[in-house]
């Protein structure tokens, strides 16, 4: 496992993990480290972000997308051993709340509002899918802003207008529709995540990616590949394809289902 280990004034965005098996990531900017969702074991997100020379007691706040377990699992013992504050919806916190130290720190909110985690400008935006209170973040501003848009069954033009601009995206490449189709899944479930509510299939999302780099955007995330339903070189190949389109270019970087991503320099 490589080791990065960065000067305390960079700004960074790093993937640790990203799939159905769980989904976590890290933005570093001045004196706020935050990790974006929970959903590994608290051991796993130590080891991970000591590759990075940090540790839990490091982090200032945690950010979740949305309830489902693939990206809450481990916060009950984050919130316990890190001191991180919990940030979520009011939607998403009424569902998990139960699980979790009542006198944790945290900051809820309604979907679409912004803030400031310390020096960080925060902005909010709902995301379409089968949680409540499920939303996406675009975090920094200028050339250190993110945004990080999973778990959604399309894309909206709200989501597109809050998003766009961003240096770097990580956006939701979940499957190919021809293999979702024809793959194990019972149709409930391919119904499901074909849905509105459901996840963005490789097709759907190049083209987002490609009018997101239209504006912008120099770095492209592929982030919640399916592991029965994609592959990653069809999820490349896809977004290639729609930027030669368009005669765009842009760094493509494939979130890893475990394990660090290439971490993004802002």
């Amino acid at each position: 496992m490589r080791s990065f280990f960065w000067e305390k004034t960079m700004t960074y965005y790093c993937t640790l993990a990203s799939g159905s098996s769980g989904n976590c990531s890290v933005y570093v900017s001045g004196r706020q480290r935050i990790l974006i969702d929970a959903g590994k074991n608290a051991r796993y997100i130590s080891e991970q972000l000591r590759h990075l020379g940090l540790g839990l007691a490091d982090l200032t706040h945690i950010l979740i997308t949305h309830s489902h377990s693939d990206h809450v699992s481990a916060l009950p013992v984050l919130l316990k051993h890190s001191g991180a504050a919990l940030v979520c919806s009011w939607d998403t916190y009424s569902t998990i709340a139960r699980k979790l130290p009542p006198d944790a720190p945290k900051l809820l909110f309604e979907e679409g509002e912004h803030f400031l985690l310390g020096d960080c400008p925060v902005r909010t935006f709902a995301t379409p899918h089968d949680a409540p209170g499920s939303c996406g973040y675009v975090l920094g501003a200028g050339r250190e802003q993110v945004a990080l848009c999973t778990d959604m069954g399309t894309m909206t033009g709200e989501i597109f207008e809050a998003i766009r601009g961003s240096r770097a995206v990580l956006l939701e490449f979940n499957h190919d529709v021809e293999m979702l189709k024809t793959g194990p899944y019972p149709y409930p479930l391919k119904r499901r995540i074909l849905s509105d509510q459901g996840h963005l299939s490789n097709a759907f999302a190049a083209k987002v990616a490609a009018r997101l780099c239209g504006t912008g955007t120099s770095h492209v995330i592929l982030a919640h590949l399916s592991a029965e339903n994609n592959r990653p070189q069809l999820a490349l190949d896809a977004a290639r394809q729609a930027l030669e389109a368009e005669g765009l270019e842009a760094e493509l970087i494939l979130a890893p289902r475990d394990g660090l991503g290439t971490p993004v320099l802002l």
